[in-house]
């Protein structure tokens, strides 16, 4: 088969959980940075692809760019690196499993949180602004895209973030069932290109368009970003947790608990 069972890919994924709090501080910073990089990169081509398309194709401009923005986590899956939409899934099955403690969670969490923006600001200044991809003849759709983001109240940024994890975590897991490289490349692809088309907010993504339209000069303040991030960042982290992880862990008991419950 090419596939793992539900429960099995939970438990492969419970022991790289408990992998993560092994990694040293070093490894962590590195591997964090990498990964906000990732997928500021997938955001650069998305910027790229989208922006490029005449004014008049309306939506069919998003939805070529969300075509291409899954190659972050793609990338990120083969390639190694620590994500924090990722770990809200995989931290969090592994905490409700008794795997690990909850300071660990915690910890993991706040380290990949701060180095996934390191990641992502690193390359919306080298490479969004330095180098100009993000502006010039793109600064349009930067702008368009990091002002939308801006726009949503604190309770919408929350409600989108949950949308958007619960793709992300759902891509996440699905990659892990399956066994085979383009199983976990298109089950990658698709949730990570649905919740791109539907305008839904990942704190990681947002680490690098928000800083590429601040680079800009485009008049936000670095306090927009930073409420940006908290109210997206907690509704990613409801999503992940609350409405992938829990459900996973409820619905999927180990066998010796199932074998428990039937002589009980």
């Amino acid at each position: 088969m090419n596939s793992y069972t539900t429960r099995e890919a939970m438990d492969l994924l419970i022991e790289k959980a408990k992998t993560k709090t092994k990694l040293s501080l070093a490894q962590l910073v590195i591997l964090g940075i990498n990964a906000g990089a990732l997928i500021a990169f997938g955001y650069l081509a998305f910027l790229r692809v989208s922006g490029a398309v005449p004014q008049q194709w309306g939506s069919v401009a998003t939805f070529l760019g969300a075509c291409v923005f899954p190659i972050g986590l793609i990338a990120l899956t083969f390639l190694g690196g620590e994500l924090l939409t990722g770990n809200m899934l995989v931290m969090t099955l592994a905490f409700l499993d008794h795997g690990i403690a909850l300071r660990d969670l915690v910890k993991n969490w706040l380290l990949v949180f701060l180095t996934n923006v390191v990641g992502g600001t690193l390359v919306a200044f080298f490479f969004g602004h330095f180098v100009g991809l993000s502006e010039g003849s793109f600064l349009a759709k930067t702008a368009a895209v990091a002002t939308a983001k801006l726009a949503d109240g604190p309770l919408m940024m929350v409600v989108s973030g949950i949308g958007c994890n619960i793709f992300v975590c759902m891509a996440v897991f699905m990659a892990t069932v399956s066994k085979d490289f383009l199983g976990k490349m298109f089950s990658l692809w698709f949730p990570i290109m649905i919740f791109v088309v539907c305008g839904f907010q990942h704190v990681v993504a947002n680490a690098f368009i928000l800083p590429a339209y601040y680079f800009a000069g485009g008049g936000i303040s670095l306090a927009q970003i930073g409420e940006n991030l908290l109210f997206v960042g907690l509704g990613n982290a409801i999503g992940g947790a609350l409405f992938v992880a829990f459900p996973l862990i409820l619905l999927n008991p180990r066998p010796q608990e199932v074998d428990h419950e039937n002589h009980v």
